[in-house]
Protein backbone atom coordinates (compact mmCIF):
# COMPACT_ATOMS: atom_id res chain seq x y z
CA UNK A 1 0.00 0.00 0.00
CA UNK A 2 1.59 3.09 -0.85
CA UNK A 3 -0.31 7.03 -0.59
CA UNK A 4 0.32 9.66 -2.48
CA UNK A 5 0.28 12.62 0.28
CA UNK A 6 -1.28 16.29 -2.00
CA UNK A 7 -0.91 19.45 -0.98
CA UNK A 8 -1.35 21.80 -3.70
CA UNK A 9 0.43 25.30 -3.25
CA UNK A 10 2.56 23.55 -0.75
CA UNK A 11 5.45 26.52 -0.68
CA UNK A 12 2.78 29.31 0.20
CA UNK A 13 0.32 26.78 2.60
CA UNK A 14 3.37 25.63 4.36
CA UNK A 15 3.02 28.47 7.46
CA UNK A 16 -0.91 27.38 7.59
CA UNK A 17 -3.03 24.84 9.91
CA UNK A 18 -2.96 22.98 6.43
CA UNK A 19 0.04 22.94 6.04
CA UNK A 20 1.42 21.79 9.68
CA UNK A 21 -1.48 18.59 9.27
CA UNK A 22 0.58 17.81 6.00
CA UNK A 23 3.66 17.25 8.09
CA UNK A 24 1.63 15.81 10.58
CA UNK A 25 0.51 13.35 8.64
CA UNK A 26 3.88 12.21 6.67
CA UNK A 27 5.24 11.64 10.07
CA UNK A 28 2.13 9.88 11.46
CA UNK A 29 2.89 7.50 8.38
CA UNK A 30 6.32 7.45 8.96
CA UNK A 31 5.57 6.37 12.69
CA UNK A 32 3.36 3.36 10.98
CA UNK A 33 5.71 2.03 8.24
CA UNK A 34 3.01 3.16 5.67
CA UNK A 35 4.61 4.19 2.57
CA UNK A 36 4.09 7.54 1.01
CA UNK A 37 4.77 9.96 -1.61
CA UNK A 38 4.30 13.28 -2.66
CA UNK A 39 4.78 12.39 -6.71
CA UNK A 40 1.95 12.70 -8.94
CA UNK A 41 3.57 10.43 -11.48
CA UNK A 42 4.68 7.96 -8.52
CA UNK A 43 2.49 4.56 -8.69
CA UNK A 44 0.83 4.86 -5.44
CA UNK A 45 -3.07 3.37 -4.54
CA UNK A 46 -4.73 6.35 -2.43
CA UNK A 47 -4.81 9.49 -3.51
CA UNK A 48 -5.16 12.25 -0.40
CA UNK A 49 -5.46 15.57 -0.70
CA UNK A 50 -5.35 18.26 2.11
CA UNK A 51 -6.25 21.48 -0.28
CA UNK A 52 -9.37 22.51 -2.34
CA UNK A 53 -7.56 24.31 -5.23
CA UNK A 54 -9.16 24.14 -8.76
CA UNK A 55 -5.69 21.87 -9.75
CA UNK A 56 -6.60 19.93 -7.07
CA UNK A 57 -9.85 18.96 -8.46
CA UNK A 58 -8.57 18.43 -11.91
CA UNK A 59 -6.07 15.68 -10.36
CA UNK A 60 -8.80 14.20 -8.45
CA UNK A 61 -10.44 13.52 -11.44
CA UNK A 62 -7.97 12.44 -13.51
CA UNK A 63 -6.88 9.31 -10.39
CA UNK A 64 -10.54 8.40 -10.26
CA UNK A 65 -10.41 7.90 -13.66
CA UNK A 66 -7.32 5.95 -13.62
CA UNK A 67 -8.88 3.89 -10.71
CA UNK A 68 -7.48 5.54 -7.34
CA UNK A 69 -9.28 5.71 -4.71
CA UNK A 70 -9.19 9.10 -3.43
CA UNK A 71 -9.71 10.80 0.03
CA UNK A 72 -10.48 14.27 0.61
CA UNK A 73 -9.82 15.91 4.03
CA UNK A 74 -11.39 18.75 4.12
CA UNK A 75 -9.43 21.53 6.36
CA UNK A 76 -11.76 24.16 4.94
CA UNK A 77 -15.03 25.04 4.81
CA UNK A 78 -17.08 28.11 4.20
CA UNK A 79 -18.10 28.82 7.47
CA UNK A 80 -14.57 29.21 8.50
CA UNK A 81 -13.92 30.96 5.56
CA UNK A 82 -15.98 33.76 6.35
CA UNK A 83 -13.75 36.97 8.45
CA UNK A 84 -10.76 36.33 7.00
CA UNK A 85 -9.37 37.76 3.65
CA UNK A 86 -10.91 41.29 1.94
CA UNK A 87 -14.11 40.03 0.59
CA UNK A 88 -14.09 36.87 1.72
CA UNK A 89 -17.78 37.28 3.28
CA UNK A 90 -18.92 37.66 0.08
CA UNK A 91 -17.04 34.56 -1.60
CA UNK A 92 -17.93 32.77 1.13
CA UNK A 93 -21.62 31.25 -0.32
CA UNK A 94 -20.15 30.49 -3.73
CA UNK A 95 -16.98 28.82 -1.89
CA UNK A 96 -19.42 26.51 -0.19
CA UNK A 97 -21.02 25.22 -3.16
CA UNK A 98 -17.51 24.51 -4.69
CA UNK A 99 -16.95 22.69 -2.01
CA UNK A 100 -20.13 20.63 -1.72
CA UNK A 101 -19.42 19.72 -5.01
CA UNK A 102 -15.53 19.15 -4.66
CA UNK A 103 -16.00 16.71 -1.51
CA UNK A 104 -18.34 14.95 -3.07
CA UNK A 105 -15.67 14.12 -5.78
CA UNK A 106 -14.04 11.57 -2.58
CA UNK A 107 -14.12 7.74 -1.83
CA UNK A 108 -14.21 9.28 1.44
CA UNK A 109 -13.74 12.47 3.10
CA UNK A 110 -11.35 13.58 6.38
CA UNK A 111 -12.36 16.30 8.67
CA UNK A 112 -11.18 16.86 11.79
CA UNK A 113 -13.50 17.13 14.11
CA UNK A 114 -17.11 16.17 14.68
CA UNK A 115 -18.24 19.81 14.47
CA UNK A 116 -16.98 19.77 10.50
CA UNK A 117 -18.57 16.78 9.76
CA UNK A 118 -21.66 18.26 10.95
CA UNK A 119 -20.99 21.51 8.60
CA UNK A 120 -20.55 19.59 5.42
CA UNK A 121 -23.87 17.39 6.25
CA UNK A 122 -25.32 20.59 6.53
CA UNK A 123 -23.83 21.93 2.87
CA UNK A 124 -25.01 18.33 1.33
CA UNK A 125 -22.07 16.58 1.09
CA UNK A 126 -23.32 12.86 1.00
CA UNK A 127 -19.77 11.58 0.66
CA UNK A 128 -18.36 8.88 3.42
CA UNK A 129 -17.10 11.00 6.01
CA UNK A 130 -14.74 9.74 8.93
CA UNK A 131 -13.40 12.01 11.84
CA UNK A 132 -10.08 11.80 12.35
CA UNK A 133 -7.92 14.15 14.76
CA UNK A 134 -4.63 16.53 12.56
CA UNK A 135 -2.24 14.98 15.53
CA UNK A 136 0.14 16.66 17.72
CA UNK A 137 3.99 16.07 17.22
CA UNK A 138 4.42 14.99 20.96
CA UNK A 139 8.48 14.71 20.64
CA UNK A 140 8.70 18.53 19.21
CA UNK A 141 6.33 20.16 21.41
CA UNK A 142 8.13 20.32 24.68
CA UNK A 143 7.90 22.70 27.19
CA UNK A 144 11.23 24.07 27.42
CA UNK A 145 12.69 26.63 30.32
CA UNK A 146 15.58 27.46 28.53
CA UNK A 147 13.75 28.58 25.56
CA UNK A 148 10.96 30.40 28.21
CA UNK A 149 13.83 32.60 29.39
CA UNK A 150 15.68 33.27 25.90
CA UNK A 151 12.32 34.15 24.21
CA UNK A 152 10.99 36.00 26.90
CA UNK A 153 14.44 37.93 26.77
CA UNK A 154 14.90 38.27 23.11
CA UNK A 155 11.18 39.94 23.22
CA UNK A 156 11.27 41.90 26.19
CA UNK A 157 8.60 40.34 28.11
CA UNK A 158 8.65 40.48 31.88
CA UNK A 159 5.38 39.38 33.95
CA UNK A 160 1.88 37.23 32.72
CA UNK A 161 2.43 36.88 29.18
CA UNK A 162 -1.21 35.81 26.80
CA UNK A 163 0.19 34.80 23.44
CA UNK A 164 -2.40 33.49 20.17
CA UNK A 165 -1.05 31.58 17.25
CA UNK A 166 -2.60 32.14 13.90
CA UNK A 167 -3.20 34.07 11.16
CA UNK A 168 -4.45 38.13 11.21
CA UNK A 169 -8.11 37.56 10.61
CA UNK A 170 -11.22 39.12 12.24
CA UNK A 171 -12.54 35.21 12.46
CA UNK A 172 -9.22 34.11 14.96
CA UNK A 173 -10.82 36.62 17.35
CA UNK A 174 -8.82 39.61 16.80
CA UNK A 175 -11.42 41.87 18.32
CA UNK A 176 -11.77 40.28 21.54
CA UNK A 177 -7.63 40.26 21.87
CA UNK A 178 -7.48 43.62 21.61
CA UNK A 179 -10.18 44.64 23.90
CA UNK A 180 -9.28 41.85 26.30
CA UNK A 181 -5.65 43.66 26.24
CA UNK A 182 -6.90 47.08 26.99
CA UNK A 183 -8.93 46.32 29.97
CA UNK A 184 -5.94 44.49 31.34
CA UNK A 185 -3.00 47.07 30.77
CA UNK A 186 -0.66 45.81 33.05
CA UNK A 187 -0.05 42.85 31.42
CA UNK A 188 1.76 41.62 28.00
CA UNK A 189 0.28 40.11 24.78
CA UNK A 190 1.71 38.31 21.96
CA UNK A 191 0.62 37.57 18.70
CA UNK A 192 2.14 34.99 16.37
CA UNK A 193 1.18 34.93 13.18
CA UNK A 194 0.87 35.97 9.12
CA UNK A 195 -0.49 39.91 8.17
CA UNK A 196 -1.39 39.37 4.58
CA UNK A 197 -1.49 43.12 4.10
CA UNK A 198 -2.81 43.00 0.30
CA UNK A 199 -5.31 40.76 1.42
CA UNK A 200 -6.57 41.77 4.25
CA UNK A 201 -9.73 42.77 5.68
CA UNK A 202 -9.78 46.60 6.37
CA UNK A 203 -11.28 45.69 10.37
CA UNK A 204 -7.79 43.94 10.66
CA UNK A 205 -5.45 47.14 9.62
CA UNK A 206 -7.41 49.82 11.94
CA UNK A 207 -7.45 47.08 15.22
CA UNK A 208 -3.67 46.79 14.58
CA UNK A 209 -2.87 50.18 14.22
CA UNK A 210 -5.22 51.50 17.52
CA UNK A 211 -3.67 48.58 19.68
CA UNK A 212 -2.83 49.10 22.66
CA UNK A 213 0.93 48.81 23.59
CA UNK A 214 0.70 46.36 25.67
CA UNK A 215 0.76 43.98 22.04
CA UNK A 216 3.14 42.76 20.55
CA UNK A 217 2.37 41.75 16.66
CA UNK A 218 5.13 38.85 15.65
CA UNK A 219 4.44 38.87 12.10
CA UNK A 220 7.37 37.90 10.56
CA UNK A 221 8.24 33.61 11.16
CA UNK A 222 8.97 32.82 14.27
CA UNK A 223 11.62 29.91 13.85
CA UNK A 224 11.37 28.06 16.66
CA UNK A 225 7.42 28.29 17.64
CA UNK A 226 7.99 26.15 20.91
CA UNK A 227 9.61 28.94 22.07
CA UNK A 228 7.15 31.15 21.76
CA UNK A 229 4.77 28.41 23.58
CA UNK A 230 7.20 28.00 26.35
CA UNK A 231 7.59 31.47 27.00
CA UNK A 232 3.94 32.52 27.30
CA UNK A 233 2.22 31.64 31.02
CA UNK A 234 -1.36 31.18 28.96
CA UNK A 235 -2.52 30.11 25.66
CA UNK A 236 -5.09 32.90 24.59
CA UNK A 237 -7.30 31.59 21.79
CA UNK A 238 -10.50 33.75 21.20
CA UNK A 239 -11.15 32.58 17.77
CA UNK A 240 -14.52 32.38 16.67
CA UNK A 241 -14.44 29.32 14.20
CA UNK A 242 -11.94 26.52 13.82
CA UNK A 243 -12.44 22.78 12.48
CA UNK A 244 -10.26 21.41 15.37
CA UNK A 245 -6.97 23.81 15.91
CA UNK A 246 -3.84 22.65 15.75
CA UNK A 247 -2.33 25.25 18.11
CA UNK A 248 -4.35 24.08 20.61
CA UNK A 249 -2.86 20.53 20.77
CA UNK A 250 0.71 22.11 20.44
CA UNK A 251 -0.06 24.51 23.51
CA UNK A 252 -1.52 21.13 25.09
CA UNK A 253 1.37 19.54 24.96
CA UNK A 254 3.26 22.44 25.92
CA UNK A 255 1.20 22.07 29.20
CA UNK A 256 0.11 25.90 29.04
CA UNK A 257 -3.58 26.89 30.42
CA UNK A 258 -6.05 27.84 27.45
CA UNK A 259 -8.87 30.35 27.58
CA UNK A 260 -10.51 29.48 24.44
CA UNK A 261 -14.02 30.39 22.50
CA UNK A 262 -16.79 28.61 23.77
CA UNK A 263 -17.84 27.01 19.88
CA UNK A 264 -19.53 23.84 18.95
CA UNK A 265 -15.79 22.87 17.87
CA UNK A 266 -14.20 21.98 20.95
CA UNK A 267 -16.95 19.73 22.21
CA UNK A 268 -16.22 16.19 23.58
CA UNK A 269 -12.42 17.80 24.01
CA UNK A 270 -11.88 20.48 25.67
CA UNK A 271 -14.02 20.63 28.90
CA UNK A 272 -14.15 23.86 30.64
CA UNK A 273 -12.86 24.01 34.07
CA UNK A 274 -11.14 20.48 33.13
CA UNK A 275 -8.60 21.04 30.74
CA UNK A 276 -9.40 24.70 29.89
CA UNK A 277 -11.79 27.97 30.24
CA UNK A 278 -14.55 29.34 27.86
CA UNK A 279 -15.59 32.28 27.42
CA UNK A 280 -18.33 33.80 25.46
CA UNK A 281 -18.11 37.85 25.33
CA UNK A 282 -15.46 39.80 25.71
CA UNK A 283 -16.23 40.39 29.31
CA UNK A 284 -16.00 36.69 30.22
CA UNK A 285 -12.79 36.97 28.79
CA UNK A 286 -11.67 39.14 30.23
CA UNK A 287 -12.62 37.48 33.80
CA UNK A 288 -11.31 34.63 33.07
CA UNK A 289 -7.91 35.84 31.95
CA UNK A 290 -7.83 37.26 35.30
CA UNK A 291 -8.77 34.61 37.16
CA UNK A 292 -6.20 32.73 35.40
CA UNK A 293 -3.67 35.60 35.74
CA UNK A 294 -4.20 35.43 39.63
CA UNK A 295 -4.94 31.99 40.01
CA UNK A 296 -1.22 29.85 39.71
CA UNK A 297 -2.58 26.22 40.62
CA UNK A 298 -5.59 26.59 38.39
CA UNK A 299 -3.28 27.28 35.34
CA UNK A 300 -1.18 24.38 36.72
CA UNK A 301 -4.12 22.07 37.03
CA UNK A 302 -5.21 23.43 33.73
CA UNK A 303 -2.12 22.89 31.98
CA UNK A 304 -1.57 19.23 32.90
CA UNK A 305 -4.83 18.08 31.84
CA UNK A 306 -4.35 19.97 28.80
CA UNK A 307 -1.25 17.99 28.01
CA UNK A 308 -2.50 14.69 29.09
CA UNK A 309 -5.66 15.16 26.49
CA UNK A 310 -2.63 15.86 23.85
CA UNK A 311 -1.17 12.36 24.37
CA UNK A 312 -4.23 11.07 22.83
CA UNK A 313 -3.70 12.79 19.65
CA UNK A 314 0.06 11.77 19.07
CA UNK A 315 1.13 10.96 15.48
CA UNK A 316 1.83 7.52 16.60
CA UNK A 317 -1.43 7.02 17.26
CA UNK A 318 -3.16 9.17 14.76
CA UNK A 319 -1.18 7.36 12.04
CA UNK A 320 -2.44 4.05 13.31
CA UNK A 321 -5.72 5.34 12.45
CA UNK A 322 -5.14 5.96 9.27
CA UNK A 323 -3.23 3.38 8.35
CA UNK A 324 -6.60 1.59 9.57
CA UNK A 325 -8.76 3.86 7.04
CA UNK A 326 -6.46 3.55 4.12
CA UNK A 327 -7.07 -0.08 4.45
CA UNK A 328 -10.07 -0.67 4.61
CA UNK A 329 -10.81 2.16 1.91
CA UNK A 330 -8.95 -0.38 -0.39
CA UNK A 331 -11.16 -3.68 0.56
CA UNK A 332 -14.06 -1.65 -0.62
Amino acid sequence: MKVCLYLELESFMGVSGIGSALVNQRKALELNGVEYTSDLKDDFDIFHVNVVGLKSLIEVRMMKNAGKKVILHAHVTADDFRDSYRFSNEIAPYLRRYLTFYYNQADLVLCPSEYTKNVLRGYGVTSNIAVISNGIDIDKFVYSRDKRAAFRKANSLEGAVSLNVGHLFIRKGLETFVNTARSIDQNRFVWVGKRYKNLEDPRVKKLIEEAPDNITFMVNRVDDIVAAYSGCDIFFFPSCCENQGIVLLEASACKRPMLVRDTATYEGWLVDGVNCLKASTDEEFRQKLKDLMEDESLCKELGGNAYKMSRNHSLEIIGGKLKTIYEGLLRN
